[in-house]
This record gives C-alpha cells, structure tokens and sequence, in this order.
C-alpha cells in the first residue's frame, strides 16, 4: 500500500507483546472497523526486544508489522528508551536516575534512566543500531519516534559533573559567569567550578537558566544519538519524531526538535471532556515548534 499518499493518518499505540498472539486478528478487525489507518509500536517493547544483554528478538514485530499492513495499517515504530529492562538497570545501576532529593529512581518506573549516562549511551546505541538494521528498509514503517515523552531530571554525580563542564564551556571563566549571575548577592561567588549546585527551586535565576539549557542540550544529544544512527538506515522519506507534553516547562522545545522531521504532542483528553481553547493552543505550540504541521 502507498502510505505517502495520506495526508492524514488515524490510529493509537498499540502493544501487540501485551497479549497472545491469537487475540491480534481479533484487534485488527476492530482497529479496521475503527478506520485506523496507522498505529505506533514498539516505544515500551525494549525488555521483549532484548531480553537478554546482546540477544535480540524481533521477529514478534515483524509478524505485527505485516498483519497490520495485510489489512492496510502503517507502521510508526518507537525506540524503547523510556522504559530500560531489568537487566540493564541491575547490571548498570548508575544508569538509573537520582531525584532532586539525592533518591535513586527504582526499576519498574518509565524515563527513569540518567539522560547523561555514558553506559546508557552504550546500551542506547546498540539496541537502536539492531532495531535501525532490521526495520530501516521495512516499506510498511513509516516513521519512528524517539523514546517517550522526555521529562525526567536527573541529579546524579556524572549530570553534576557535566553540567559543571557545561557552565565552563558557555562561560569560559569564572569570572565571567560571576559577572553575569551576580553572585556576590547573598555571597554566592563561586572560586571552584566544582563548587557550582544542581539547582533545586529558588535558586539564583542565572543559574536555573544554565540548568534548563543544561537539560535540553542533554536531551538533544541522546535524541542525535539515536537519530544519526537511524538515518543510517531509513529512506530519506521516512520521517522521525518525538512526542512532547505541550507545556511541559523543563527544556526548550525549538531546540529539541530543531534535528527531528516533525514535532508531536500526546493529546490527552483524561476527563472525557474536550476543552477546545485548551486544546487549540496547544497544538499551535506544537505546530510552532518547528513551525510545520505536527
């Protein structure tokens, strides 16, 4: 099926390694008997992926893939890296993320993982290399998303550490990053970059700043990460995405979808009840992103 000639795809997320694969026919009727015309798959799927170090299983996808498209459904595949598996988190615990209260994030949570970690980068491009080399030329695929709905801070060493190495690059001295956060107020001058917090709330507003820009070139460097790699593999008319949260306040959504194809936004309508102003601004911040349709 020619999926480029839509110009308007309907569908949901849909989790085929959640049932038995005799209940599938009996979704794909009803996603027909819906209109669905596409579906995402796959962005919680890592621990079903590789559910062993190095050992990867893909063929329960590809079974999807070609059902949906027997009865003329696209696919959007996801890049699991909201959701680690056990064995990563249990073998790399530094992976895993620190809260603002020095906590570290438990396994069985989603986005919990350090968005900085050097071993998560690893595992990070192993498995996208895996899954970019299996589904990249699949002519059922029509776009990817990138992990799930950023969001998660992380207040780990190796994010202070970093985000320390980051203040010395924009600033070049200390001096300057004084000057311009006005530190001698409430004596906050810095003499050490290591001296130099992970803010919280109610901090100097120079360094808040640093620290959300910090956040959104993090979050931009793991999204390349998985981008160059992909595009290793897909035609150049495969289009890769992410999914925002609207508002959500914590990096800069121009930055972050300045290397992707298109922005996107979850769309939730929790309660039942649609508020169209609410609604419509937000899909114009999506839209404004990259200012393109989303």
């Amino acid at each position: 099926m020619n999926y480029t000639t839509k110009k308007l795809h309907f569908g949901a997320s849909y989790y085929p390694e959640h049932w038995d694969e005799a209940r599938w026919p009996k979704d794909l009727q009803l996603m027909k008997e819906a209109g669905f015309t596409a579906v995402r798959m796959g962005e919680f799927a890592w621990s079903t992926f590789e559910p062993v170090e190095g050992e990867f299983h893909f063929d329960w996808l590809d079974r999807a893939i070609d059902l949906l498209a027997e009865n003329g459904i696209a696919t959007v595949v996801g890049t699991p890296t909201a959701g680690p598996p056990a064995w990563l988190t249990q073998k790399y615990p530094k992976t895993l993320a620190v809260n603002e209260n020095g906590r570290t994030y438990e396994h069985g949570q989603r986005c919990h993982y350090c968005v900085n970690s050097p071993e998560y980068h690893e595992r990070t491009r192993s498995l996208v290399e895996n899954m970019a080399e299996h589904f990249g030329s699949n002519p059922n695929v029509i776009g990817w998303q990138f992990d799930n709905e950023f969001n998660t801070v992380c207040y780990c060493d190796t994010c202070r550490a970093a985000f320390q190495n980051h203040l010395r690059d924009k600033f070049g001295s200390l001096d300057a990053l004084n000057e311009q956060w006005t530190t001698r107020y409430w004596s906050q001058t810095y003499s050490g970059w290591e001296q130099i917090p992970i803010p919280k709330s109610g901090h100097n507003p120079g360094l808040m700043l640093a620290f959300q820009q910090f956040i959104t070139q993090s979050y931009r460097q793991f999204q390349k990460l998985q981008l160059d790699i992909l595009r290793k593999y897909i035609p150049t008319h495969i289009w890769t995405t992410h999914n925002f949260m609207g508002w959500f306040p914590t990096f800069d959504h121009y930055e972050l979808s300045a290397d992707l194809d298109m922005a996107s936004w979850d769309w939730y309508v929790g309660t039942g009840h649609h508020n169209h102003l609410v609604s419509g601004a937000t899909h114009a911040v999506t839209r404004g992103s990259e200012r393109r349709n989303f």
